[in-house]
């Protein structure tokens, strides 16, 4: 009923949902197992719980966030680029264990 959740920590880890989908279901990966449609929900559940838990945001905390947007800004392009970088190398390494097996049987 279920089994899509045990997709969800695959889509936290940014790994590829659709072949493991294909390949246990037989069919494309429907569309809210998508990093784009959990990321709006993590966004909506976030954003309705400040609501309700009663988060306010007075003028002191607006004039702190935009005395310091620069750096919020900046820290979020790092780690932004920090995440990008991790992910490629590990698909570079994957990739580059693919080509290596691939060659050994070639040469055999």
């Amino acid at each position: 009923m279920l089994k899509f959740l045990k997709y969800l920590p695959m889509v936290g880890l940014f790994q590829d949902v659709s072949e493991s989908y294909k390949a246990e279901t037989g069919k494309d990966r429907p569309a809210f197992l998508s990093r784009r449609f959990i990321g709006s929900m993590l966004l909506l559940t976030g954003g309705l719980s400040a609501i309700l838990l009663g988060v306010s945001i007075d003028s002191d905390v607006l004039n702190t966030i935009a005395d310091k947007i620069e750096t919020i800004i900046s820290a979020g392009i790092v780690i932004y680029g920090l995440v990008l970088g991790i992910v490629g190398q590990k698909k570079k390494a994957k990739s580059d264990t693919r080509l290596a097996t691939e060659k050994a049987e070639d040469v055999k």
